[in-house]
């Protein structure tokens, strides 16, 4: 048997997008799970954040999109390392804090118990505006422009939903019947280009005025 060292999991890395341990067990020649992540901790490497962490792919920092994740087949990986520690960032970066559904709508996963954990743990702090909680930077002077900014933005969003016409809300519900389950993200990608302008927002108040967030999971909406 040839000698093992972490530079064959770095040439298995190069070679694909995305491995999972059996392939690093097969390329260290049938080693245990222990081998592999003794060699693994010497490999620059993340570990997907959804699909209960199954999926391995390369740490390289020209892959990540301007949010910090890099996406393959819908498999997520953070530049961060893991959930929490991107959303920290994410929450402590934002100019007007973040929403549970904001955060959700850009990583594609449940984040409440994250946001709860780190909340009670004094790494983000957490606050209502307008019925919603937000969640911000710890530091009071960071924390008080996030909210400026967060009612500004509110403020905003009162006349965006007042351009949300009927053929606005077509647009939308056509994007749904022909690409059943996309998100909000996933809509505004499609729409991208039309005139007059349907941005991020106005697909947002459409979800939110018609419940259709959970269209085209699991067979249909939830019906909780």
């Amino acid at each position: 048997m040839s000698v093992r060292s972490p530079q064959q999991l770095v040439e298995l890395f190069d070679l694909k997008p995305l491995i999972v341990l059996e392939d690093m067990q097969r390329a260290l020649g049938s080693a245990s799970r222990a081998t592999v992540f003794r060699h693994l901790v010497k490999v620059r490497y993340r570990r997907s954040y959804n699909r209960n962490g199954r999926y391995y792919t390369k740490h390289d920092l020209t892959r990540y999109d301007r949010h910090g994740i890099f996406s393959y087949k819908g498999i997520h990986f953070s530049r961060d390392g893991n959930l929490a520690r991107m959303v920290s960032r994410l929450v402590c970066e934002s100019s007007s804090g973040q929403t549970q559904r904001e955060l959700q709508d850009l990583l594609q996963v449940r984040v409440q118990a994250s946001l709860v954990t780190m909340v009670h743990s004094k790494q983000i702090a957490r606050s209502k505006v307008s019925g919603h909680f937000i969640y911000l930077h710890v530091d009071p002077e960071i924390r008080a422009a996030q909210l400026v900014k967060r009612r500004e933005r509110i403020e905003e969003r009162r006349f965006e939903i007042e351009e949300v016409t009927d053929a606005v809300i077509i647009e939308v519900l056509l994007i749904l019947i022909r690409h059943p389950g996309s998100n909000t993200g996933d809509v505004a990608r499609r729409l991208k280009g039309h005139s007059p302008p349907i941005r991020m927002p106005h697909v947002r108040v459409v979800f939110d005025r018609y419940n259709l967030d959970d269209v085209g999971k699991k067979g249909g909406p939830s019906r909780h």
